[in-house]
């Protein structure tokens, strides 16, 4: 396994232990909405579930990066010697 797939693998472990181990029910206000009596668990969830939304659509995994097209260094130009004026016969 690769790195990347244990830590989402832990995280998504501890994700869902912290969900499961708070069953409080509490009242939830947003600007003019209220919701009353409302499971904590609930809340949770719905916040891993917009996260996770939002890293997916900022990440993109379905749009794949175009290669960038391969550059051919310019060929080195031979180094010419310096020329010394000749001298008159």
């Amino acid at each position: 396994m690769r790195a990347r797939s244990v830590v989402i693998i832990v995280l998504a472990i501890l994700s869902l232990t912290l969900v499961a181990q708070n069953t409080q029910v509490l009242s939830f206000k947003l600007w003019f909405w209220s919701l009353q009596s409302v499971p904590i668990t609930s809340l949770l969830a719905g916040s891993l579930v917009v996260g996770l939304l939002i890293g997916v659509l900022l990440g993109r995994p379905w749009k794949k990066k175009k290669a960038a097209p391969r550059q051919v260094p310019p060929s080195p130009t031979p180094k010419k010697k310096p020329t010394t004026p000749k001298e008159p016969i």
